[in-house]
């Protein structure tokens, strides 16, 4: 409806007039089905917002698209001719178009190979998961990646602690999940350095006959990264995670060091007197900042350096995005000016979307001291809470019916939960209000779209051609929904040019409670008359499915019954 108005307003008024009016939705307390916003216009003609709205008033009123409009204060609310409106309402797109033909790169969740995935990690994968939906929807080509960091200390602390107490264990013969087998070791490292100082020198021994090369280590080193990444794939699957390309450290560190070399030989670099090598970016408002340490090893940043320019060579992005915690910002904004100063990427193409830590009701995670809430273990509790809710309302589902229920429960719950808050935020997970069918949580949602099907089934509704509906019959409750609904396509793009899933949320839990409202103000399978019944059948069958496909955006499926 919105590129219908803004046709008449350019065939009335010129282009350059109606690509400065705004649209909206009419605020709350005033009626109509969508708000015209002219504050962009004011200075160039020299008018208030009323006196601009008093010229489009006729433009409108007299298209036949337009029923009536109303001056509310600084805006002009239109009220569509009902033929028109439920047309549109029931044809409107389940995407966006922002980001039409635009090629980007998303890289999310980033594990290291000495531990299992962690609740930080699910708000890493909810914020990924989505966001790349959500591009994808507004027209975007997205590849999504995932960076793993394969080497270094950390991970030879756990290689360290399995060579010295593992006694040849391995996850099948103690039954364990080979990422959490690994992250034991991690721990136990941790506790035997407390008692024995002397293994954090053996620790730096062992990493320096990785770096040489040596066989034996190289070894345990792949086959202990074997058994972590089979664990975190486990992982993936069941969160409904993919990703189009991984990239390990280890492949690219050498060609990091490469990369430090020619920008040391370009001037680009400096190189301290000590020999590390160096990037001035003072005049970024940022410090100087070594690139190459002094004994030649490589840093975060080295090898970050060559795995964005492979990200280039195999996708060719209009835009690099990293989701990456809000504790990395200092290192993207360095390794953004590196790229440009380099002449690889231009810093402008590379944003860092960054998020809020995640903290437990008692404080912050710590791996290295066996506080953290592993993602594995988070998603089992939330199962087994679902259970039991499910089986208060249904006493008689059986076991294994409950259980494939309560896992699509538990993957809304904290998808949902994690989302819900603005990404710069930082959370405390609450897992008992997340699971709850009744508030802004992902189970709610789900159950909206439960009754909906369940309302389809007692109907016996069959979805038909919109053609076919007379959309006459239906009235102002009716034009609330279908202005909610055309609103989709708005949430799409916004949630997609700010990088922000929570506009999607917000949106979804207003449709939801809307149509529950007008649900129990207006009888639907028992309506007055069968073309009614068809007409609100019908309305409600686009409810269903812009629910179910802001659900699907957000990785979140929609059960048939709950």
């Amino acid at each position: 409806m919105e590129k219908q108005l803004q046709q008449l307003l350019t065939d009335a008024f010129g282009r350059e007039f109606s690509e400065k009016v705004e649209f909206a939705a009419v605020p709350k307390g005033q009626s109509g089905d969508l708000a015209l916003k002219f504050f962009l216009l004011t200075k160039e003609k020299q008018q208030s917002p009323v006196q601009i709205a008093q010229t489009v008033q006729p433009v409108l009123e007299t298209s036949g698209l337009i029923e009536k409009t109303e001056i509310a204060g600084p805006y002009l609310n239109v009220h569509f001719a009902k033929k028109p409106f439920f047309e549109a309402v029931l044809n409107a797109p389940l995407h966006g178009q922002t980001l039409t033909d635009k090629n980007i790169v998303i890289e999310f969740s980033g594990p290291n190979t000495n531990k299992p995935l962690h609740l930080g990690h699910m708000r890493n994968h909810a914020l990924g998961l989505a966001t790349s939906n959500i591009l994808e929807a507004a027209g975007a080509k997205v590849s999504r990646v995932n960076i793993i960091n394969d080497r270094g200390v950390h991970i030879c602390k756990s290689m360290l602690a399995y060579k010295k107490f593992g006694h040849g264990e391995t996850p099948e013969s103690v039954g364990k999940k080979g990422d959490h087998f690994v992250g034991d070791y991690y721990v136990k490292f941790d506790q035997e350095a407390k008692k024995n100082e002397s293994l954090n020198q053996e620790v730096q021994s062992m990493l320096l006959d990785w770096e040489n090369d040596d066989a034996e280590t190289k070894a345990l080193w792949q086959k202990m990264n074997d058994w972590t990444l089979q664990g975190h794939q486990e992982t993936y699957e069941r969160q409904g995670i993919h990703f189009d390309k991984a990239y390990k450290e280890s492949d690219y560190y050498l060609e990091g060091k490469n990369i430090a070399q020619k920008g040391l030989e370009q001037g680009v670099f400096f190189a301290r007197e000590d020999g590390a090598v160096m990037v001035d970016l003072e005049s970024e408002g940022l410090d100087q900042k070594v690139v190459l340490r002094a004994d030649g090893t490589s840093i975060y940043l080295t090898q970050d350096l060559a795995v964005a320019v492979a990200r280039k060579e195999d996708f060719h992005p209009d835009e690099l995005i990293y989701v990456v915690a809000d504790e990395q910002n200092y290192h993207f904004k360095v390794l953004f000016y590196c790229l440009e100063k380099l002449g690889l990427i231009d810093y402008h193409l590379c944003h860092h979307l960054g998020y809020g830590l995640v903290n437990l009701p008692n404080g912050r995670m710590k791996s290295r001291e066996g506080t953290v809430v592993d993602a594995d273990n988070l998603m089992d509790s939330l199962k087994t809470l679902a259970i039991e809710n499910i089986k208060k309302r249904n006493e008689e589902i059986s076991d294994t019916e409950a259980a494939q229920l309560a896992e699509k429960i538990q993957d809304a719950a904290w998808k949902f939960y994690l989302l819900s808050t603005a990404p710069k935020k930082s959370i405390t997970f609450d897992a008992e209000k997340s699971i709850q069918f009744e508030g802004a949580t992902g189970p709610y949602l789900q159950y909206a779209g439960v009754r909906l099907k369940s309302i389809f089934r007692k109907a016996k509704f069959t979805p038909t051609t919109t053609q076919d509906i007379d959309t006459s019959v239906l009235g102002e409750d009716e034009k609330a929904l279908g202005a909610k609904i055309l609103w989709f396509e708005n949430t799409i793009d916004r949630a997609a040019e700010t990088k922000n899933p929570t506009y999607l949320l917000t949106y979804l839990l207003e449709l939801a409670q809307l149509w529950s409202s007008y649900y129990g103000n207006n009888s639907v399978v028992n309506a007055d008359t069968e073309t009614l019944k068809q007409a609100r059948l019908t309305l409600a069958y686009k409810v269903f499915t812009v629910l179910e496909q802001g659900l699907k955006l957000l990785g979140i499926q929609i059960p048939d019954k709950m």
